[in-house]
């Protein structure tokens, strides 16, 4: 194939995005966040196509039922791991050009099917000596001698004594028999395998093997407080191919000796430095493990500083790049249910007490939901299951990533079900109920109880699933397909693997299920769609055995389109997919550039290459051409926090916010800390004060010619260090030309009105930023605030503020007061009452901008917060009046954090960035299903009961939390419904019944962060911004000419981790950077490129000129230091402009 060169275009790490302004609609939520050009065919709707037909096995001979029996002897009260099923590996074991099938069976032996083309399978087990009457789980192949003919290995698992679990490993005879050889080879490792995986871990040409195991199955070991086990046989295990037929077991010098309950082990160059690394997946407490291969034969775990926070019980993995952006995300399954009843019915609410044990003694953060891991490109991870929609898919297993449909986006395969549900709650309490009988009579007769596992085992419900097929949308999100593309069999599915059975380009399934036939689904994409694709079989007969290339990657780039794939064949759960490459290419009919890589970086390029073909490339043909797929720019910032002098760190005092309000969604508490940036003395450099925690003195910083910090020493802030500073702002309250510096008191660990919550004013005294706090010069205002922002709003020629009360202590949901407070002479005012009486329990108010909405040259106000909309108040001569439903805003409430002025689409007026939750989280929030909050002494207790309400698919709107945490906070509720079965199916309503009756009722109906076009004559257009604003809740906006172009430019940061265990704390926030053009649209730079790691417990966020005429940010982080950046002065860039 010729290889004809052509120029292609620069491949960047920001993707043009859809300018907004033309396409707003006046006072409406438009939804415009699509990150990348979708090459989607018009023509059909692929999403409603029956895309795969389910063939029926006595049609194609593939017959294979993997039963499973419960007996006295194995059943799930003595090994809980009984129905983990078995793997499936699709291999050509005769090298006809046509993909076989092995599937694993636990109590059955396995089966091995020759494929005979035409989706016809002949069952060649017998005589291909794979018969045994051992439990076999997973399945992994390689070429593992060298001779180019596909082996196999199996691991086994639960029987003892030991002997009875070697691993197997049929090395392929050429004739349809295999020679089970593993102690030859030196693999036959006995540790309960789960997983198997080969690779070429130190790319000396030879395929290596990791064996993943688990320590034991026994139920009443597993739950011991300090079982005993046998630490050789526990651990997982690294053997190296020496290259002539044997194998050295490396695991301890590698640094990968472990105990883990492992059940999956996915490989993948995660970094892109050529070198394999993997990931294992972990059940029960232990951490998953992010192995990262060091290039020197050893192997570090970086778990901890790569991923904020991972699947509690996760299952299967797969590693792929969903996202087209040239790096490998990593998917983990885990087993919480997507509807509400089997959400309530099925699972027991998180133990805080437990969760934070772990999480504080090296655990990690674990939360129950499937984890879709985006790799940053910086070494770090976002994780945004619940952004993209795949993060509950009930009991799941195996994991797949693959373009089914062909539209060039990975789409993803998840199995699930067990067969018992062991985990429903009323089963739990009647088992128990049952077992404590029998003790009980067997104690009163002098006898030692005897219970039959048999009959405690058949107590337990068996619901069958449905298995979820998510068609990638090409903006970061998916859609479940699953019914529309036919694959609607519900039963117990587990070890399943792609392949193109029948070489028509597509990929088919095959799916191991127990106690219910095999599946092989025929995938139809190349009849029933208009899509392209290329198949791209990588093949390598000059170094050892790694004939397959295994190891070796794929770049495909189609107009703005870049995919990358890996040769890696175990992927998901137990099982082992095809090692050919396949791209789905949409409409496009040429591919512009092929670059292929192999382990040792030689290198293949090709330029306009035929779609719809099988292409083979060979290692023999490639050479060392020194290229790289994709070129990254330069880094926008620069971390200058060691250098800068500051040495703040905030620490947060502690306080047990669940212990008065059990059900708080998160920690009132731990709001700070805040920034407030100002030149206090006079020399033209950005200063700036960071507030403490309670108990925390406050601190200034001064700026120097040098662009570094000096903290200001001052005596007064020592006194005041017994309040939590939440809000701050510099101004000049006295007249005097500088500026002065008003703190907002606030937090929730204080008593209602006590006078902790007074604000400050702290008057600069000589300019040069000596402060004197002014006690007689605010009236007295004992609310828990949040925010201040200062403005001449009667026009007298003083600065004026606005107060935004941000919490009643202890009754989260009440609207909060805020304030006007009028100056007079340096003595402020409250005259609230009169001239904005609506500010009164206004809400949780969280920040607040002046700005001239209907341009009559004074100063009106722009207010956000929690529950709220985006709510205006007109400026009518002094006095205030709420104008939000005149401009067309009562719908946007929302949780929002943030707000900054800036003229975005450069057309002369200010435009709004406001700072929302996001929607990576699992509430959900729209117009006609809102979330909502319910609030009142529902049980008249004395305290305050927080009840949140989500609406499920089918219309209701169901509370929140389960019944054990509701009925911690409200006991009427265990009374009222006996039964988990009974809780799960009530509403919200029928939980509240009549004591809804005087309960403050708010509603969230948009969780989008967004940025508000002034349309002028006081009308605005909201739009939401770009899905990569989305991953997390923005609590800090700059908006600034960060890369020197001459245009307004914006940066978001922030988390929120301290939400209560049950759900994923925000943490998927890194610093999102959009460069403007100032048309109103947006230019996303990928982390990668930023230099940015905004990856903490972000609260806010300080913009402040500096002497290199650059623009310097300072995050801070709660109960950590602070981050310091400064945006790296280019010549090409040029200087930034404030």
């Amino acid at each position: 194939m010729s290889t004809k060169k052509s120029l292609m275009k620069s491949y960047k790490f920001y993707f043009r995005l859809l300018a907004f302004g033309s396409m707003a609609i006046l006072a409406a939520c438009g939804d415009e966040s699509n990150a990348t050009t979708n090459s989607r065919n018009p023509d059909k709707d692929v999403a409603r196509l029956p895309l795969f037909e389910e063939l029926d096995p006595a049609q194609t001979g593939l017959v294979f039922t993997n039963e499973v029996t419960e007996s006295r002897e194995y059943n799930h009260i003595q090994q809980d791991v009984i129905f983990n099923g078995g793997g499936v590996a699709l291999v050509d074991i005769n090298n006809d050009g046509l993909l076989d099938v092995y599937l694993a069976g636990n109590m059955v032996s396995d089966k091995l099917f020759l494929n005979k083309g035409n989706m016809k399978f002949e069952d060649i087990s017998d005589k291909a000596g794979i018969t045994n009457d051992t439990w076999s789980y997973a399945v992994a192949t390689a070429d593992v001698n060298g001779d180019g003919w596909q082996d196999i290995y199996v691991t086994k698992y639960m029987y003892d004594p030991p002997s009875r679990r070697k691993n197997y490993l049929y090395i392929n005879n050429h004739d349809l028999t295999f020679t089970e050889s593993a102690e030859k080879y030196g693999v036959a490792d006995m540790g309960h395998g789960t997983a198997a995986n080969f690779f070429d871990y130190n790319n000396d040409g030879w395929l290596d093997l990791y064996v993943g195991n688990q320590p034991f199955v026994e139920r009443e070991k597993k739950y011991q407080t300090h079982p005993e086990y046998n630490k050789e046989l526990a651990t997982d295990r690294l053997f190296r191919n020496n290259g002539d037929g044997t194998f050295t077991d490396v695991t301890e010098e590698a640094g990968l000796k472990s105990f883990h309950f492992v059940l999956s082990a996915t490989a993948s160059d995660i970094n892109n430095d050529g070198y394999t690394d993997l990931y294992v997946t972990c059940d029960y407490e232990e951490p998953d493990c992010l192995y990262m291969n060091k290039g020197d034969g050893t192997f570090v775990n970086t778990i901890h500083s790569a991923m904020r926070h991972i699947s509690n019980f996760a299952m299967g993995s797969d590693c792929a790049d969903f996202n087209n952006d040239g790096w490998i995300d990593i998917y983990t399954a885990d087993m919480v249910a997507s509807d509400n009843y089997r959400l309530k019915a099925n699972m027991s609410g998180m133990n805080p007490e437990r969760f934070w044990m772990l999480a504080n003694n090296g655990y990690h953060y674990q939360y129950m939901f499937n984890d879709l891991h985006m790799n940053n490109g910086n070494g770090t991870f976002s994780e945004i299951g619940q952004l993209a929609g795949v993060s509950n898919t009930d009991w799941s297993w195996s994991t797949l990533f693959a373009d089914f449909d062909q539209d060039g986006y990975k789409d993803l395969y998840v199995t699930n079900g067990l067969v018992q549900d062991v985990r429903n709650k009323d089963y739990i309490i009647k088992r128990n109920a049952y077992m404590d009988s029998i003790a009980a009579a067997a104690k009163a007769e002098g006898k030692r109880a005897q219970i039959d596992p048999l009959v405690v085992a058949k107590m337990a419900p068996s619901v069958p699933l449905q298995n979820y097929m998510f068609r990638n949308k090409g903006d970061w999100t998916f859609e479940d397909v699953a019914t529309p593309w036919g694959l609607t069999m519900k039963g117990w599915s587990y070890g399943a693997a792609y392949g193109d059975l029948d070489n028509d380009g597509d990929r088919d399934l095959v799916v191991n299920n127990v106690n219910a036939p095999a599946l092989l689904y025929e995938n139809k994409a190349n009849e029933l769609t208009n899509n392209h694709y290329i198949r791209i079989a990588l093949k390598n007969k000059t170094t050892g055995n790694n004939w397959n290339s295994v190891g070796a990657r794929a770049w495909v780039f189609t107009g703005d389109n870049m995919q990358v794939a890996e040769v890696y064949g175990t992927r998901g759960y137990a099982s082992a997919s095809e090692l050919t490459l396949h791209f789905g290419l949409g409409a496009h009919q040429k591919i512009d550039r092929i670059f292929v890589v192999w382990p040792d970086q030689k290198q293949i390029e090709l330029f306009n290459v035929d779609a719809d073909q099988t292409l083979t490339l060979h290692y023999e043909d490639a050479q060392y051409l020194n290229k790289t797929a994709f070129k990254l720019q330069p880094p926008l910032f620069e971390n200058i926090a060691k250098t800068s002098g500051i040495k703040f760190r905030h620490k947060e005092n502690e306080f047990d916010d669940y212990a008065r309000e059990v059900l708080l969604p998160y920690q009132l508490s731990r709001l700070g800390p805040c920034i407030a940036v100002g030149d206090v003395n006079g020399d033209g450099l950005d200063d700036f004060y960071v507030g403490g925690a309670a108990n925390q003195t406050g601190e200034i910083y001064l700026q120097r010619p040098t662009g570094t910090f000096a903290s200001l020493i001052s005596t007064g802030w020592a006194a005041d260090s017994i309040y939590e500073d939440l809000g701050a702002t510099f101004f000049d309250a006295d007249g005097d030309g500088d500026l002065d510096l008003y703190v907002v008191s606030g937090g929730n660990e204080f008593p209602l009105n006590s006078g902790l919550y007074q604000d400050r004013l702290y008057i600069n005294e000589d300019g040069r930023g000596r402060f004197t706090r002014h006690t007689d010069a605010l009236p007295q205002i004992t609310a828990s605030g949040g925010c201040v922002v200062a403005e001449d709003f009667d026009k007298d020629g003083d600065m004026d503020l606005f107060v935004g009360g941000r919490q009643i202590p202890g009754k989260y949901g009440y609207p909060a007061n805020s304030y006007l407070l009028q100056n007079n002479g340096g003595k402020f005012t409250d005259i609230t009452a009169t001239a904005a009486p609506d500010f009164q329990e206004l809400g949780m108010v969280t920040d607040a901008k002046w700005m001239d909405i209907d341009a009559d040259k004074d100063a009106d106000l722009v207010i956000v917060g929690e529950w709220m909309p985006i709510t205006v108040f007109e400026n009518n001569k002094g006095k205030f009046e709420n104008v939000t439903e005149n401009m067309g805003l009562e719908n946007t409430s929302g949780w929002w954090n943030r707000l900054a002025l800036t003229d975005w689409d450069d057309d002369g007026d200010l435009d709004l960035f406001a700072g929302n939750l996001g929607t990576n989280i699992k509430y959900k929030a729209s117009e006609d299903k809102p979330f909502r909050l319910f609030v009142k002494d529902f049980d008249n207790n004395g305290t305050n009961d927080v009840y949140l309400g989500y609406y499920d698919s089918d219309g209701v709107c169901y509370p929140v939390r389960g019944r054990q945490c509701s009925s911690q906070q409200m006991p009427f509720i265990k009374k009222e419904f006996k039964t988990y079965n009974d809780f799960a199916k009530a509403s919200i309503d029928e939980v509240l019944g009549e004591r809804k009756e005087g309960a403050i009722i708010q509603e969230a109906k948009l969780f989008e962060s967004c940025w508000i076009e002034n349309k002028g004559r006081g009308q605005f257009a909201v739009h939401k911004l770009p899905i990569q604003a989305q991953t997390s809740t923005v609590n800090g906006i700059a908006c600034t000419d960060i890369n020197g172009d001459g245009m307004t430019d914006v940066l978001l940061v922030g988390n929120l981790y301290v939400r209560e265990v049950e759900t994923i704390r925000s943490d998927a926030g890194v610093g999102c950077v959009f460069l403007g053009d100032g048309k109103g649209g947006f230019n996303w730079v990928h982390p990668a490129e930023t230099g940015m790691y905004a990856i903490f417990d972000t609260r806010s966020l300080g913009l402040l000129n500096n002497p290199q005429k650059t623009a310097t940010f300072i995050l801070g982080n709660n109960n950590m230091g602070l981050q310091v950046y400064r945006a790296k002065p280019s010549p090409a860039y040029g200087s930034v402009n404030f």
